[in-house]
């Protein structure tokens, strides 16, 4: 059965196809959740996953009893506008590893920060989230705030192996530069970023660590597929 994150990244893809090529347009109720799950046979939490992704971005905007409707078809948040050479198949394996890793230990922290998160950690997360927000377009600028985020939760787990370990990680993730970037866009980041941390104002031990799972297997979807590659070249 495929992860949560590779079923929501390919009804994000169906998504963004729909409002790319025209077929939903801005002001138009989009087709119903039920619908979704019928045409994609997937579920309804699955779907409603990869709705909220948009309706964050401000793309689609749900009205209680009516549906669901387009507001904006500016998906440049899901691409990198980053011109540079594709990465490498060796610098592809050596993400996808990365990510593996951290999709097995950064659950588990979350969930541990999770419960006793300070108003001082909340305070820089909401700060890292803002930049990168404000950061969109600006790969480099994006990516220290997104590491920033990740490694503020990290040390507050206060285990000084976890902590260099995880340094370690991130910093051979640094040395790959902007490919996780390239593949994915920006979307992905803010998205579930704000989830956690929403999760770790109210203590929520369990969304934590199920959203931190999905964030990284949906971002190992997204490395792996073609789809964002072939969006690109149909813009």
């Amino acid at each position: 059965m495929a992860d949560k994150g590779s079923v929501t990244g390919k009804i994000a893809h169906y998504i963004r196809k729909n409002i790319r090529n025209g077929n939903w347009t801005v002001g138009e109720k989009i087709p119903s959740e039920n619908q979704l799950c019928e045409e994609l046979g997937v579920s309804r939490v699955s779907v409603r996953s990869a709705l909220q992704q948009f309706i964050a971005l401000g793309i689609l905007e749900s009205v209680h009893g009516k549906g669901t409707f387009l507001i904006s078809d500016d998906l440049s948040a899901f691409y990198s506008n980053v011109e540079e050479p594709a990465p490498t198949i060796d610098a592809t394996e050596t993400m996808k590893q990365i990510l593996e890793f951290r999709s097995i230990v950064e659950p588990a922290i979350c969930a541990q920060v999770a419960q006793t998160a300070s108003p001082e950690l909340i305070a820089k997360l909401e700060g890292y989230l803002k930049t990168m927000k404000a950061s969109v377009g600006r790969c480099e600028e994006f990516i220290n705030a997104d590491v920033a985020f990740h490694m503020e939760i990290i040390n507050a787990c206060g285990n000084a192996y976890t902590i260099a370990i995880m340094n370690e990680t991130f910093q051979r993730r640094a040395n790959l530069g902007k490919m996780l970037i390239l593949s994915t866009g920006y979307y992905g980041g803010i998205y579930y970023h704000g989830i956690l941390l929403d999760a770790f104002r109210k203590h929520d031990v369990k969304r934590a660590r199920v959203m931190m799972e999905e964030h990284l297997q949906h971002g190992l979807y997204d490395l792996e597929s073609d789809n964002l590659g072939q969006e690109k070249n149909d813009l």
